[in-house]
């Protein structure tokens, strides 16, 4: 038999077009409707199933501060510039320490000059000791030989009497010269131990002014705030920050999340076109309050637990730069 096409009726035509992008449209609609659902569904509780963690990259920073009231200089540095230890950064001048250096210079001039005569005096007693102890000896000696010539009445009183004054003399300057070496010797001791503080203090003070050069503590990159040159600090004023050794995240997890974060964990870091892998080394016992740039507008501000992850050599992430944590999905996770 000869097959009879089917032949579409010119009234029915435009019905069977709109019943076909009917089904289109309708299934574009149910798929954008699906997507809104699983968007709200993920925004209102997919840290629930899926690991997604804000955090903030980090590193161990030296803050290099001001010891003493001084102005800047020079400034060597910029920021981002890579410094090495003893490095030169900053150079400050300082009246007040000048001053306290000098001051102290003159103290311990003075206490020198102080022990030196000191010293000459106990090298004096030191001299006359001796001959003291021997006169006072010979005189006693004398007095006890006229006592038993006087009993017999051989020698006159007012010689005996003499003997014994002048015995006396004797006696009382070998006590004065005992006693002033006594004395000298206590006052060399406390002038020798001023003298070695002093010193000590004028070293000390030297070490820290170093003629005001400031210098790098350890080796790494100069933070994003540096000095300017004539700006005048106080003792404790922040002059620059060196960020350097092993970089890190220290990453703020969901309040709420039905899997387990361990140490040793794999995740996947990224921030814009940039990607690696990190590793949790631990989940810490702390919790903080999510920076200002975490925070939802639309939610309470939130206090989440920290956990620390470890970044390799090499990572291509900036210190203090904002980080998305991710890589598990109902405690399975893909990133290995």
């Amino acid at each position: 038999m000869q097959h009879i096409r089917k032949r579409t009726l010119l009234d029915n035509l435009d019905k069977q077009q709109r019943s076909h992008s009917g089904r289109i449209g309708r299934t574009i609609y149910l798929a954008l409707l699906a997507g809104f659902f699983l968007l709200i569904a993920y925004y209102l509780a997919g840290n629930l199933v899926l690991l997604s963690a804000d955090g903030i990259v980090l590193n161990e920073k030296r803050v290099v501060a001001a010891s003493y009231p001084a102005t800047i200089t020079k400034v060597m540095v910029s920021e981002g510039d890579v410094v090495k230890k003893g490095e030169l950064l900053v150079q400050l001048e300082s009246f007040e320490m000048v001053k306290e250096i000098a001051d102290l210079s003159v103290r311990s001039s003075e206490l020198v000059v102080k022990e030196t005569e000191l010293q000459g005096q106990s090298t004096t007693i030191s001299t006359l000791l001796p001959l003291a102890q021997r006169a006072s000896r010979e005189s006693g000696e004398t007095v006890a030989r006229l006592d038993t010539v006087a009993k017999r009445g051989l020698i006159p009183m007012r010689a005996r009497d003499d003997a014994v004054s002048t015995s006396f003399q004797a006696a009382q300057r070998l006590a004065e010269l005992t006693a002033q070496g006594l004395d000298n010797q206590a006052q060399v001791r406390m002038v020798q131990a001023s003298r070695q503080v002093a010193e000590s203090a004028v070293a000390k003070l030297k070490e820290i002014y170093e003629d005001g050069n400031i210098r790098a503590l350890d080796t790494g990159v100069v933070g994003s705030r540096v000095p300017v040159s004539g700006q005048f600090v106080r003792p404790g004023d922040e002059l620059l920050q060196i960020n350097g050794g092993r970089s890190y995240i220290l990453a703020y997890l969901p309040d709420e999340y039905l899997f387990p974060v361990t140490a040793g964990m794999k995740v996947d870091v990224s921030a814009g076109s940039e990607r690696t892998k990190g590793t949790v080394e631990r989940v810490l016992q702390i919790a903080d309050a999510l920076p200002a740039e975490f925070q939802n507008m639309l939610r309470p501000r939130d206090r989440s637990r920290l956990i620390r992850v470890a970044l390799p050599e090499g990572n291509p992430f900036a210190v203090s730069q904002k980080v998305v944590i991710r890589g598990c999905i109902l405690g399975w996770c893909w990133v290995k």
